[in-house]
């Protein structure tokens, strides 16, 4: 009996304890937009300018001061700044570094403004490939394929660690877009996947990997982008989706990521047809200038509490539906949108303008400040610090070396070896030929990858000059090589425009495709439709996402058999839109 009794009591505990804990999570949770009223002591003009995040225009600037930081943030108090480092020129930083002169001009505008600056940057693969000193991070569609949660939160360690060291404490990414439309120009690579469920756990572990840097996230491109053909750069873009696949797909993660308190959510500029009713000039305007999907769609019938930020504004997509780019800032906000990235300085007078005549409600302010008041306080950006760069780890540089290889070498993607031919071996494949198709010349990309086949006792030859009216007749002098390993490293927005390939790439694929089936080796280190669209003849196709060299080094393990390729495509590299 006293057994029983004993039992009994430490079930109750056990229950007792679970439930503190998860009233304790409910606590923590509900905490995060706990809001700080000290907003309301701001004056008009300060709180319009906390829904600014303003590009760095150093020079414009000074001129709007005098020659004064201080005077123009005193005039214009914006809340943060998009540092953009094509802002800045060869004088402004003159013998240092852009790498070394950022972090120093970040902090004059810390210094100068009243309050505590957001500064923001997209960094979606890393500060690397904005600045030399940092690390360059493979794309999103890595992530997918190594399908690794630890690895996820490694690489949004990494990314707000080197962010943070520059004084960064706002990141524009991650890409919550699911890649379903293989002829999208933008998205492809960029998106983790085109299956939700795949996605969520990856993004959820790279979110947390960036919070734990104390630095803000956003996930974008609202409603959703990757399900078209649109880039919104250009033109605006579309969710063209049933709202029941919305939910299975682009809403479930969007809503997952909500319910774990996502603090920024960048509305695209994105229309939404399955839920809008209303139009501009009976044009269905994106998201961006949508009082539907931000304040019904996503503020209420989701119940996101975050901070809602705009895409840059300049962009095609946003355009045409008012007659100056300026109007559309104040309409995005006007639509719901709390912080507007990219608006021009006038802004500011403008809005303050039309709140003081009654055209834009007082109420629609204090909403978005609110809103950023309470991210501010949950990223203790409330009180100014004196330094606000976080000087990186000593162990950093391990950390990334271990991180980016283990990525690299789960990443790698194995789509088909029909006849088993690997491993390829000196002994039976000694002539090689590396060939590069990409959108220029960039004839050294893949000398990471020459090198490391030399060292393994292959002969390799790479080249980037295979236009097919150079090499129709002499066919055969390519055709003496025992493999041909075709490395595709066309990538989104490199150019602007169709993600096809065009002009000397698709000559060089004609060339290549009046090859010996049986030479041909397929490798994209980008886009991870190509093989199965342009060498779907080929017996042997891998995908690898980015032409980094650690992937470049992984890939060589994979085709000599140092590593088993264990990775499932995060797409549908077989999609009847490619066929």
């Amino acid at each position: 009996m006293k057994n029983i009794f004993f039992l009994f009591f430490l079930v109750s505990l056990s229950i007792s304890a679970q439930s503190f804990k998860i009233k304790q999570n409910k606590m923590k949770n509900s905490s995060k937009y706990t809001t700080d009223t000290s907003w309301k002591k701001l004056s008009l003009r300060e709180k319009i300018g906390q829904t600014m995040m303003v590009t760095s225009d150093y020079n414009l600037h000074l001129k709007i001061g005098n020659g004064d930081l201080q005077s123009f943030l005193n005039k214009y108090p914006v809340g943060g700044l998009f540092v953009a480092q094509w802002r800045f020129n060869r004088k402004n930083f003159g013998d240092a570094k852009i790498e070394d002169f950022i972090p120093k001009i970040m902090q004059v505008y810390e210094n100068a403004s009243s309050l505590p600056l957001f500064f923001s940057e997209d960094f979606e693969r890393g500060v690397g490939y904005n600045y030399s000193n940092a690390t360059k991070l493979p794309v999103e569609m890595t992530l997918g394929a190594a399908n690794d949660d630890s690895l996820a939160y490694a690489y949004g360690t990494i990314a707000a660690q080197e962010s943070r060291a520059m004084g960064f404490n706002w990141l524009l990414n991650p890409v919550a877009d699911l890649n379903m439309n293989p002829l999208h120009p933008l998205v492809i690579e960029r998106a983790i996947s085109d299956n939700a469920e795949l996605a969520i756990p990856l993004l959820q572990n790279q979110i947390r990997g960036i919070h734990d840097q104390n630095v803000i996230s956003t996930i974008k491109h609202f409603p959703g982008d990757g399900a078209t053909i649109c880039d919104q750069h250009v033109m605006t873009s579309s969710n063209n989706l049933s709202i029941k696949e919305w939910k299975k797909t682009y809403g479930t993660v969007f809503q997952t990521l909500i319910n774990d308190n996502a603090p920024s959510i960048m509305v695209g500029h994105i229309r939404f047809p399955a839920f809008q009713k209303e139009t501009i000039d009976g044009v269905l305007p994106p998201a961006t200038l949508s009082r539907e999907i931000i304040q019904k769609l996503l503020k209420k019938q989701m119940k996101f509490k975050g901070v809602v930020i705009s895409d840059a504004m300049n962009m095609g997509g946003a355009t045409g539906f008012y007659d100056t780019e300026l109007e559309a800032s104040i309409q995005c906000f006007v639509a719901g949108a709390d912080i507007i990235l990219w608006p021009n300085i006038e802004y500011l007078d403008t809005v303050e303008a039309r709140i003081i005549r009654g055209e834009i409600p007082m109420s629609r302010l204090d909403d978005a400040v609110q809103r950023i008041w309470t991210l501010r306080k949950r990223f203790n950006l409330l009180e100014k610090k004196q330094i606000i760069a976080t000087p990186l780890q000593n162990d950093h540089s391990a950390y990334v070396l271990k991180t980016l290889t283990n990525l690299s070498q789960k990443a790698v993607t194995l789509i088909q070896d029909k006849k088993n031919e690997l491993p390829l071996k000196p002994s039976i494949n000694k002539k090689i030929l590396l060939a590069n198709i990409s959108y220029s010349d960039k004839s050294k990309l893949f000398e990471p990858m020459k090198r490391e086949l030399e060292a393994r006792g292959f002969d390799v030859t790479l080249t980037y000059d295979l236009h097919f009216y150079k090499w129709q007749t002499k066919l055969d002098s390519l055709n003496k090589f025992d493999k041909i390993i075709v490395c595709f490293e066309n990538k989104y927005f490199d150019p602007i425009g169709s993600p096809l390939l065009k002009d000397h790439e698709a000559f060089s694929l004609w060339t290549i495709n009046s090859l010996q089936i049986g030479k041909i080796i397929g490798v994209s280190f980008g886009n991870p439709y190509y093989n199965t669209f342009y060498l779907n003849k080929a017996q042997i196709l891998i995908n690898a996402y980015s032409s980094d060299e650690y992937m470049q080094i992984a890939v060589v393990k994979a085709l000599t058999g140092e590593i088993k390729c264990t990775a499932k495509s995060p797409v549908n590299v077989y999609n009847d839109i490619m066929k």
